[in-house]
């Protein structure tokens, strides 16, 4: 039984040694030495105009989950849209377009909801 996994053993002991050598070699050659000017930030050949780790506004990801959120319930219209036409001809018209009107009021009531609240005021 042990010719028929000596192939696989030969391939696990070859990848490790190649694994354990590529990285013994990239931690040789890879050392670096920068000078003051490889440690700063590269912000297109200018001086740095603000701290690298500044504080971002909370609104701003509030914006960006808005976005996310309303950007995502809208991508789920498009499968309605598609089969819409055929279950028209099964009979079940209706009851899907007054699905969709109550996903497109519920949409409305949120959209509604964080205008109201500021999330969509940008200052």
């Amino acid at each position: 039984m042990l010719p028929a996994y000596l192939p696989v053993l030969v391939m696990i002991v070859v990848a490790l040694l190649m694994a354990v050598g590529l990285a013994f070699v990239s931690w040789v050659l890879g050392k670096v030495r920068g000078s003051r000017t490889d440690l700063q930030p590269y912000e297109c050949g200018l001086d740095p105009m603000d701290e690298p780790y500044k504080r971002v506004s909370v609104r701003y990801y509030v914006v960006a989950l808005l976005f996310l959120l309303f950007d995502v319930e809208t991508l789920f219209l498009y499968p309605v849209a598609s089969v819409y036409r055929e279950r028209i001809h099964m009979g079940w018209g209706f009851f899907v377009y007054g699905e969709l009107l109550i996903f497109i009021g519920i949409l409305l009531i949120g959209y509604v909801y964080a205008y109201k609240k500021g999330a969509l005021r940008w200052e």
